[in-house]
């Protein structure tokens, strides 16, 4: 199986919490980034272990792949067969999420909170209309 890096924003968040004092007042924002940074990260490593299962002479599997066509884009993960590509854009959100037909929010509920997020789709989406296939 790929062993996937922890990204260097989180190792930078980690440098900064061990040098940063605990009542610092942007402390609570570096935290905050250091667990979205390995939310994401942790998402993605748990993806790369499912995929570790595919037979690897029947797919090439890509990781945080960084192409450019007229701009840069990046897709967590880029499944190629002799038959299909796939494109997995890897969240990892929890609660229960309520998906509203027509529309390009979605609710997230948490520990009785409600909260108003884009589609993950969409940026699929974005990725889709940047690839040249000629």
């Amino acid at each position: 199986m790929l062993e996937l890096i922890v990204p260097v924003q989180a190792e930078q968040c980690i440098a900064l919490l061990k040098r940063m004092p605990k009542n610092h007042p942007v402390r609570p924002i570096v935290e905050k980034d250091l667990r979205l940074w390995l939310k994401g990260y942790y998402g993605e490593r748990n993806v790369a272990y499912h995929l570790s299962f595919l037979p690897e002479d029947e797919y090439y599997i890509f990781h945080g792949l960084r192409l450019k066509d007229k701009k840069f884009f990046q897709m967590d993960v880029l499944l190629i067969s002799s038959k299909f590509a796939l494109i997995i854009e890897v969240k990892n959100i929890s609660g229960t999420l309520k998906f509203k037909k027509g529309s390009n929010l979605m609710t997230r509920e948490l520990n009785n909170l409600e909260e108003g997020m884009d589609i993950p789709f969409n940026r699929s989406k974005g990725i889709i209309s940047n690839l040249v296939i000629g």
